[in-house]
């Protein structure tokens, strides 16, 4: 128990810290880097911040198939708090991480958040969250890109959930290909409801992009399918 303690404690602690050094960055570029790359640095210095003070390592594959100066809609499971700065590691493009509006109310993250290039949607008011979505759609452009846990929320169990259309609808509206990235070991390292996270690696697979030229919104289901589909063979074929 008392080890479980301190583990808790340097990862809440150092978590904390890095926030509070790194967010007032964030807030005094932002508004003088209207391109927001300036800002999203400083966001993926947190997270190697965290992954690396806590000993995690990221191992990703496939990447190699995609352009860095592509746009793309990414669509990946999720399974811990871990997978975010994980992904925008992982991943070479300027990411547009989609997320839950009740995130934007945290002191001091939820602002900086925005300046790096997180997109909050309200959940709970569909049109409204369309109408932020076909606002952000203007930026997906020159390697800027989107990321969407599909299943809208972490797992609780670690197994695939079912998947959320809203990538997918983005996907057809901007005319980008989706990629699906398949995200392990998160669950393992840091699953919902524990305070710690424990060191490790964790494995990030990346599959060959989806074209959605030439398709419209009575394809929707089945690029959904195309897309969990492709994440469920990447999460099983991955030795654990």
């Amino acid at each position: 128990m008392l080890a479980t303690f301190f583990r808790a404690a340097w990862t809440l602690g150092t978590t904390a810290l890095y926030t509070l050094a790194v967010c007032p960055l964030i807030l005094l570029v932002g508004p003088f880097n209207p391109s927001g790359r300036l800002a999203y640095g400083l966001g993926r210095l947190w997270a190697w911040l965290i992954l690396k003070t806590n000993r995690v390592r990221i191992v990703v594959t496939g990447v190699e198939k995609l352009s860095r100066h592509a746009s793309y809609v990414f669509m990946a499971n999720h399974t811990s708090h871990l997978d975010p700065p994980a992904a925008a590691l992982a991943l070479p493009h300027m990411l547009r991480f989609i997320g839950k509006k009740s995130l934007a109310r945290i002191p001091l993250f939820g602002w900086a958040s925005r300046l790096a290039g997180i997109i909050y949607i309200d959940r709970g008011d569909s049109a409204a969250a369309v109408a932020t979505i076909n606002r952000a759609i203007a930026n997906l452009k020159h390697g800027v890109s989107a990321f969407f846990f599909a299943e809208g929320t972490r797992s609780h169990n670690g197994r695939l959930q079912p998947f959320k259309k809203g990538g997918v609808s983005l996907a057809l509206r901007a005319r980008l290909p989706i990629v699906p990235v398949a995200i392990l070991d998160g669950f393992r390292l840091l699953p919902r409801g524990r305070l710690f996270i424990r060191s490790g690696t964790m494995r990030i697979v990346v599959g060959p992009a989806i074209e959605t030229a030439g398709l419209g919104d009575g394809d929707r289901d089945y690029l959904l399918e195309q897309v969990r589909n492709s994440i469920a063979a990447n999460l099983e074929s991955e030795p654990a």
